[in-house]
């Protein structure tokens, strides 16, 4: 088609006439052989964009299919972790308490301990009481322990003594208890 074109064409540019001198074959002393010769580089030419564009647009083509099937088949990847991601989730909310119904059970359990924890302070009191009257008895049995001390040691003495005493009498009875009259 664009021979026919081309050729169509040729033969009414070597008949044109423009001011100052001829256009077309033969003009400018360009033989007629070589007209032939430009229409052939001219679709050469055009062949040549074609096969460069076509390859190009090929080129293309086969990138842009290598980058969906890499889309589809990350999207499949994803589909696959949400199918896993949700069973998974499925699987725990049974294991899950609601956070108000957690906090409310915490709630429960503190006010219970806060009821068990109120009397401690009075507690605390009546100990801290007790505590200062037990001081006040053990001062008074520490004064009354040193003035027993030295009586102690007076009695000390006096029953080593009694024991140096003791064991003579023990030998009066052991002779006593030997006599063969009884």
């Amino acid at each position: 088609m664009i021979r026919a074109y081309v050729a169509g064409r040729s033969g009414s540019l070597s008949s044109a006439r423009v001011p100052g001198g001829e256009w077309g074959v033969g003009a400018d002393g360009v033989p007629p052989s070589s007209a032939s010769a430009a229409d052939s580089v001219t679709t050469t030419s055009f062949a040549r964009f074609l096969w460069i564009f076509a390859t190009l647009g090929l080129i293309v083509v086969v990138v842009v299919i290598g980058f969906l099937i890499g889309i589809v088949r990350a999207l499949e990847s994803i589909d696959n972790g949400l199918y896993t991601a949700s069973s998974s989730v499925t699987g725990v909310t049974a294991n899950v308490r609601s956070l108000p119904g957690y906090i409310q059970g915490i709630n429960s359990a503190l006010t219970n301990v806060n009821t068990a924890l109120k009397p401690i302070p009075g507690q605390v009191t009546d100990v801290n009481t007790s505590l200062q009257s037990i001081r006040g008895s053990a001062r008074r049995i520490d004064t009354s322990l040193k003035d027993t001390s030295r009586s102690l040691i007076n009695t000390s003495g006096s029953l080593v003594n009694t024991s140096g005493a003791l064991g003579s009498a023990s030998q009066s009875l052991g002779k006593v208890s030997t006599s063969p009259g009884r």
